[in-house]
C-alpha cells in the first residue's frame, strides 16, 4: 500500500478527514496517552518506521551543521558522518541535541503521517481512529496548542515498537557494532542498555575478568585445569597484574568495545542470536565499509523499511557532492590570494631597479691647488659689492636733499624700492657665488673645498645674526622719553582706584540715604508723638538749609503742599 499524504483520507467514524486536518490537534497528543491507546489497541509498530522519519527530517540539520564544521577536525563532525548509519538512540538523542522546535514539529508532522498510514494498512477500526481523534481533541481543549516534551517524547513511547528478529534499536549487531563503537559515547552506549533493560555495570566482577583471562588462555592454547583454579583464587589486584604479565588484555574498567559486547550479549532481543566477534577488526570500520557489507534479511514488513537504503544511498552522494564542491573553492580562494602576492613582489623589483639607475655625481679630483684662487675671487667680490653699497648711499643722499619735505606715502614706496633692489643684488650676488663656487668645486680639490665652504658659511652666518640684532627692537622701548616717573605713575594709579571706589559709593549709598531720609520725613510727619526722635531731628535741620527751612522741615512742608 502507498504511504499516505497530508491531502489523503481517512474514515474516523462515520465521517471522512484529510490527513492534514487530523494533524491539527493529534500532533499535541502527549506520549504517555500515545502509549495507553495502543496498549489497548494491542498494536506494535516497527521501529525503522520512526527512525525513517527522524533520519529525514534530522538531515537537512546534519548536513547543514557539516557543512559548517567542514574545516574542523572535530569529534562532533566525525560522529555526523555516521548518520546516515545511525541507530534509533542515537537518532533520538540527535533531535535532542539541535533542539529545534520547527524540526521537531516537522518531525511530529510526518511521524503521525506515517503512522496513521500504518494503521490504515493494519486495518485498524474507524472507530478506534476517532477514539484517537477524541483524546487529540480534549487535549488541545485542556492545555491549547502545547508540544510534547521533545526530550521525553521518543523515550516514552518505546515499548509500542519492536525490532526485527536479530535486530537491537533497528540495526544488526555487526551493524551496530561499529555504528556505535566510532560515533558514540561511553554514555550514550550505557543509556542504550539501560533502553532495552540492561544495567552496565561500570566495573567487571572478579568472576567476569577471570573468565575473560581463562577464555584467552583457552585462544593461546595454554588453559589447564589447574591454571583455572588458581585464577579463580586470585584477588581482583593479582589477576590484574597476572593479565599484564602473560600480555592478556583484561581489566576490571569496561571498554567501549566491552560495554557494546555487554548489551548485545544480555538484551532480549539479541541474546538467542549473540556471538563473540572473532577480532576487533569487527569495531575498526569506517561508514562506506559499513554501507557496503551486504547483510541478508527478512524483508520489510511496510515500505518505510524498504525506502531507507534509498535514503542511505541519497545521503552518501549528497555528502559527497559537497565535500568536492567545498575543496574546489577552497581551491580556488587559495589561488586568488596568491596571484596579487606575486603582482606585489613584481613591483617591489621594479621599484629597486629605477632607484639604482639614477645617475650619481662624480667628482674629479685634480693636482693643481685653486685655494688661492678661490680667496683673490672673494675678496673681489667683496669690493664689488662695498662699491654698490656706497653708490646706493649716495643716491639715496641727493633724493633726500632734493626733496626735504616727504610725504608718508613717498616714503614707504622708497624704503619698499630701496629693498627690493637690495634683494635683487644680493641674488645676483648669490648667483654668481654659486657659479664661482660650482666650478672651483668641480676642479678643485673636494676635501679642501668643503673646508672652505664650511668657513664661509660660518662667517655669512655670524654676520646675519648681528645685522638681525641692529635691526631688531626686541627689549628697546621707543617712548621711554615720553612717559611720567614711577611716583607719578603710582599716585595716579592710587587715585583712580579710589575715584572708582567713591563712584561705586556713590551710586549705591545715595539712593539708599535719600529714601531712609523720605521714610524718616513720614514717620515724624504723620506720628509727632515720637519724642525720642526729636533730636535727630533737629540735627538734620540744621544739617542742610533748603528756602530757609531744615532739611526735615523742609520735607514737611513739601508732603503738605501736595495734600498729604
Amino acid at each position: 500500500m502507498p504511504r499516505l499524504t497530508r491531502d489523503s483520507n481517512i474514515k474516523v467514524g462515520n465521517k471522512e478527514y484529510k490527513v492534514e486536518d487530523l494533524l491539527k490537534t493529534i500532533i499535541y497528543l502527549p506520549e504517555t496517552d500515545i502509549k495507553n491507546y495502543f496498549m489497548d489497541l494491542g498494536l506494535t509498530i516497527p521501529r525503522e518506521l520512526r527512525m525513517y522519519v527522524l533520519k529525514e527530517n534530522l538531515r537537512e540539520k546534519v548536513v547543514e551543521t557539516r557543512k559548517s564544521r567542514l574545516t574542523m577536525a572535530d569529534e562532533i563532525n566525525y560522529r555526523l558522518s555516521w548518520f546516515t548509519e545511525f541507530c534509533e538512540t542515537q537518532l533520538e538523542n540527535l533531535l535532542v541535541f539541535f533542539d529545534d522546535e520547527r524540526i521537531f514539529r516537522n518531525y511530529l508532522e510526518d511521524f503521525w503521517t506515517d503512522l496513521l498510514g500504518y494503521m490504515v494498512e493494519k486495518h485498524v477500526p474507524a472507530e478506534d481512529m476517532k477514539r484517537l481523534y477524541d483524546l487529540s481533541v480534549q487535549q488541545v481543549k485542556k492545555h491549547g496548542l502545547v508540544l510534547p516534551n521533545l526530550k521525553t517524547y521518543n523515550r516514552g513511547l518505546k515499548d509500542i515498537f519492536y525490532d526485527s528478529f536479530g535486530r537491537i534499536d533497528g540495526l544488526a549487531p555487526q551493524k551496530l557494532r561499529p555504528v556505535l563503537y566510532k560515533s558514540s559515547t561511553l554514555g550514550e552506549i550505557r543509556d542504550l542498555g539501560t533502553k532495552y533493560g540492561v544495567n552496565v555495570p561500570r566495573r567487571l566482577k572478579k568472576n567476569e575478568l577471570a573468565e575473560i583471562i581463562i577464555n584467552e588462555l583457552k585462544d593461546e592454547g595454554k588453559y589447564t585445569e589447574e591454571l583455572e583454579r588458581k585464577i579463580k583464587g586470585m584477588s581482583v589486584i593479582v589477576m590484574q597484574r597476572y593479565a599484564v604479565d602473560h600480555d592478556i588484555k583484561a581489566s576490571t574498567e569496561l571498554k567501549k568495545e566491552e560495554i557494546i559486547e555487554y548489551v548485545l550479549k544480555h538484551a532480549e532481543e539479541t541474546k538467542e542470536t549473540y556471538f563473540v566477534p572473532q577480532s576487533i577488526e569487527e569495531y575498526d570500520k569506517e561508514v562506506h565499509d559499513v554501507s557496503e557489507d551486504v547483510v541478508k534479511e527478512e524483508p520489510a514488513k511496510i515500505e518505510a523499511v524498504e525506502e531507507e537504503p534509498k535514503a542511505v544511498v541519497v545521503e552518501t552522494v549528497e555528502e559527497v557532492k559537497e565535500e568536492l564542491v567545498v575543496e574546489v573553492k577552497e581551491e580556488a580562494e587559495d589561488i586568488v590570494v596568491e596571484e596579487p602576492v606575486i603582482e606585489q613582489e613584481v613591483e617591489k623589483v621594479e621599484t629597486k631597479v629605477e632607484t639604482n639607475e639614477k645617475p650619481q655625481i662624480q667628482y674629479v679630483g685634480q693636482s693643481i691647488n685653486l685655494d688661492e684662487l678661490v680667496k683673490e675671487i672673494k675678496l673681489l667680490r667683496e669690493a664689488i659689492e662695498k662699491n654698490r653699497e656706497e653708490k646706493k648711499v649716495e643716491v639715496v643722499k641727493e633724493v633726500t636733499e632734493k626733496e626735504p619735505i616727504i610725504q608718508p606715502e613717498n616714503v614707504v614706496q622708497d624704503e619698499i624700492e630701496i629693498e627690493t633692489l637690495e634683494d635683487a643684488q644680493t641674488m645676483e650676488v648669490s648667483q654668481q657665488e654659486a657659479l664661482i663656487l660650482n666650478s672651483a668645486e668641480f676642479y678643485g680639490d673636494k676635501k679642501l673645498y668643503k673646508k672652505l665652504q664650511k668657513k664661509e658659511e660660518a662667517a655669512e652666518r655670524e654676520a646675519f645674526i648681528e645685522k638681525q640684532k641692529e635691526n631688531s627692537t626686541i627689549g628697546v622701548d621707543q617712548n621711554d622719553d615720553e612717559k611720567l616717573p614711577a611716583e607719578v605713575r603710582f599716585f595716579g594709579k592710587l587715585f583712580k582706584r579710589i575715584g572708582k571706589i567713591l563712584f561705586k559709593i556713590i551710586i549705591i549709598v545715595v539712593p539708599i540715604a535719600l529714601i531712609l531720609l523720605l521714610l524718616f520725613g513720614l514717620l515724624t510727619y504723620y506720628v509727632t508723638t515720637l519724642t525720642f526722635l526729636d533730636g535727630i531731628k533737629a540735627a538734620l535741620n540744621n544739617l542742610v538749609y533748603i528756602g530757609g527751612r531744615g532739611l526735615i522741615d523742609f520735607i514737611h512742608h513739601l508732603f503738605a503742599s501736595i495734600g498729604m
